[in-house]
C-alpha cells in the first residue's frame, strides 16, 4: 500500500536539495579537511587556529564575548579554549570585570600562531584556487550576510 503525501510537504529528494544545515554543514565539513591538512605541521585544528586569530585580533574580556564573535556554543568554545590553555599557547587573566577572564596569546601561543598562518594562507590559496577568488570573496560576503540575518532571529 503507498502512502500519498500531502502536496505541500516535500519529498525526501527535495529536502536534500533545497536544506541550508545540510549543504552548510557538508561544505564546511570538506573545508574543514582541506584547512586542517594545511596546518597539520603547526599541530593546529583549523578550529584552533581560528580561535588563536580571533583572540589575536580582539583580545576578548570573556569566554562569552569570544563565543559571540565566533558563532560557537560557549561549552565547546570553552573545552578548544582550555585545549589552548594546557598546551601553553593562550593565557588568561582576571579583567576586573566580576569573574571574566581575559584571554591573550602567550609567547609560543604566538609563535604557533605565526607557524600556522603559513598554513592557513597555504589552505586559502588552495580553496580560491578551487572555487575562484572573485567568487569567494561574493560568497563569503553573503554569508557574513545570511549569518547576521540568521542570528537576529535566535
Amino acid at each position: 500500500m503507498s502512502r500519498r503525501q500531502n502536496p505541500t510537504t516535500p519529498s525526501p529528494e527535495a529536502v536534500g536539495l533545497q536544506c541550508a544545515a545540510l549543504h552548510s554543514r557538508v561544505l564546511s565539513r570538506l573545508v574543514t579537511r582541506l584547512y586542517n591538512q594545511q596546518l597539520s605541521d603547526s599541530g593546529l585544528r583549523i578550529t584552533q587556529f581560528s580561535v588563536l586569530n580571533a583572540i589575536k585580533a580582539r583580545p576578548p574580556e570573556s569566554i562569552f564575548q569570544l563565543a559571540e564573535l565566533l558563532g560557537m556554543e560557549r561549552t565547546s568554545l570553552q573545552r578548544t579554549v582550555d585545549k589552548l590553555i594546557e598546551k601553553g599557547l593562550v593565557e588568561s587573566e582576571p579583567t576586573g570585570n566580576k569573574r571574566a577572564l581575559g584571554l591573550s596569546l602567550s609567547a609560543e601561543g604566538e609563535a604557533c600562531y605565526q607557524q600556522a598562518l603559513a598554513g592557513w594562507q597555504a589552505a586559502q590559496q588552495q580553496f580560491e584556487s578551487l572555487v575562484g577568488k572573485d567568487s569567494w570573496q561574493q560568497i563569503s560576503s553573503e554569508l557574513r550576510r545570511f549569518s547576521h540575518q540568521v542570528k537576529q532571529e535566535l
